[in-house]
């Protein structure tokens, strides 16, 4: 009975938690006489991967890659009280300081890189190396996610086969972390196959997104610049033709890259979806954001009204931290009211081409290749209707000099409009090196001169990282918390 009820939970991906550990059989017993015995074993396990990632996503996307920006206000009370954590007041109690759905990706990819190599005539070379790539993607996507929320975090690289491995791992530093991201996506690019297309699961699209993505937070701008020009050479994917209302809402156009799947009867309640469209007194956008797309610049940015309900939000009001109960972040169903079942069916895009346009546009300028840069962020302005910018706009008409931290500002407020609501702007802001001042101005400058209290300023680094649930502490004597949480 152990064995079997083991073998169904490595096909579910749950067979290891990092403190979550079973007494179970050696899994060595088990993998010869009844799983990876088929390439039909490897997709189920990679699969619950991706089942793994959903979990993470309705479980901490609105707390981990939003609530924590100058994008949103959180409410202090309801259903979804976010102000604590948009107000830097983050508790070791809250559920979203877990991170066993990450590791929970991890060990799947775990044992996928370690049984794959074991299945003789099972495949073809060809299709088990893109299984080993999909594996390693899936487990360096994981661990950047641990980076850019927690930090140091533990590194596990190999599944556990029998009970006598079970450990209770410290942590490592974030940099021996980012090291195994790299490594993983050299191995995935080495072994990928070229010719796959999707955007729902593993493909050389999201690989190289993710790639470009990781190389601007290590600020390997050579890198960045390279693995974006290899997904555009792929040419499957543009923002020719795509309506921006479609991005979100179909999240199958060919602007999305890699697009999170939900079903309702499978996955539940979409979190992200759901809160923004229907409770958006939970997390109402601030101020600031709406006073820059108010800007005689982007009177024309079709973007705003595709992804707010303008008409209905508290612009106007002299309460600047609630909302109409009627107003919508209707980014998944712009110009709609949907009921909650059918915006519960909405797919998350987790990377657009316009994401990975605007970030080759900073590697540019990086490299002082300005004229590039501007170009690729135009790419996305003429799909928003903005007119196009010109180098002049950032030249200083005396010196003729090109002011490269203008520029770069113009880009992060194309990606603070064009991605709003999809998670990228804390972490922007992090990778930049711009969230301690960025956010204590919005404090300084906007929550408090409209009455917001009990926030707390950033002072030391590791306010800008999660503390570790307590619950997992208690499990873990080897593990401490994270700064002074």
């Amino acid at each position: 009975m152990k064995k079997y009820i083991f073998f169904i939970l490595i096909v579910l991906g749950t067979s290891s938690c990092l403190n979550e550990f079973l007494e179970v059989e050696p899994i060595s017993d088990i993998s010869s006489e009844i799983f990876w015995k088929s390439e039909k074993d490897v997709r189920a396990e990679l699969n619950s991967a991706y089942t793994n990632i959903q979990y993470a996503y309705n479980s901490g996307f609105l707390n981990w890659f939003e609530a924590r920006s100058d994008n949103f206000i959180g409410a202090p009370a309801g259903t979804y009280p976010l102000q604590n954590i948009n107000f830097n007041k983050i508790d070791a109690a809250l559920a979203a300081c877990s991170w066993n759905e990450w590791y929970s990706v991890i060990s799947s990819a775990n044992h996928a890189l370690h049984f794959i190599p074991l299945m003789d005539n099972v495949m073809t070379e060809t299709t088990r190396n893109h299984y080993l790539s999909e594996a390693y993607f899936l487990r360096a996507y994981a661990y950047f996610n641990l980076y850019r929320i927690w930090g140091d975090v533990p590194l596990i690289t190999e599944p556990v086969l029998k009970k006598s491995e079970v450990i209770k791992p410290a942590k490592t530093d974030k940099t021996k972390i980012m090291e195994l991201i790299n490594a993983d996506l050299v191995e995935a690019d080495r072994l990928v196959n070229t010719s796959f297309t999707g955007i729902f699961i593993y493909s050389p699209a999201a690989l190289y997104a993710l790639t470009t993505d990781v190389a601007m937070w290590n600020h390997d701008y050579d890198k960045a610049i390279l693995f974006s020009q290899k997904l555009v050479d792929l040419k499957l994917h543009t923002l020719d033709g795509v309506d921006f209302k479609l991005v979100c809402s179909n999240a199958e156009t060919k602007d999305n890259i890699w697009t999170l799947k939900w079903s309702y009867v499978s996955n539940g309640r979409n979190q992200v979806t759901y809160v923004y469209y229907n409770s958006s007194s939970s997390i109402v956008p601030a101020r600031p954001v709406l006073v820059k797309w108010d800007d005689p610049e982007y009177n024309t940015d079709v973007r705003r009204s595709s992804t707010l309900d303008s008409t209905n939000f508290w612009r106007y009001n002299i309460n600047h931290f609630e909302a109409n109960p009627q107003a919508r972040i209707w980014k998944w169903s712009p110009g709609e009211f949907l009921n909650a079942d059918l915006v519960n069916e909405k797919y998350i895009p987790i990377y657009r081409l316009a994401d990975i346009l605007l970030l080759r546009a900073e590697a540019l300028n990086k490299k002082g290749r300005y004229a590039e840069a501007i170009t690729e962020m135009n790419k996305v302005r003429k799909r928003a209707k903005l007119a196009d910018k010109t180098i002049l706009d950032y030249t200083d008409p005396i010196t003729s000099q090109v002011d490269a931290n203008l520029l770069e500002n113009s880009i992060l407020q194309e990606r603070q409009f064009e991605l709003f609501g999809e998670g990228k702007r804390w972490f922007d802001l992090m990778r930049t090196g711009k969230a301690i001042s960025a956010m204590n101005d919005f404090f300084d400058n906007y929550v408090a001169v409209y009455g917001g209290k009990g926030y707390v300023r950033f002072t030391q680094e590791w306010q800008l990282y999660w503390p570790v649930n307590q619950n997992i502490l208690i499990e873990n004597s080897n593990l401490k918390q994270t700064g002074d949480y």
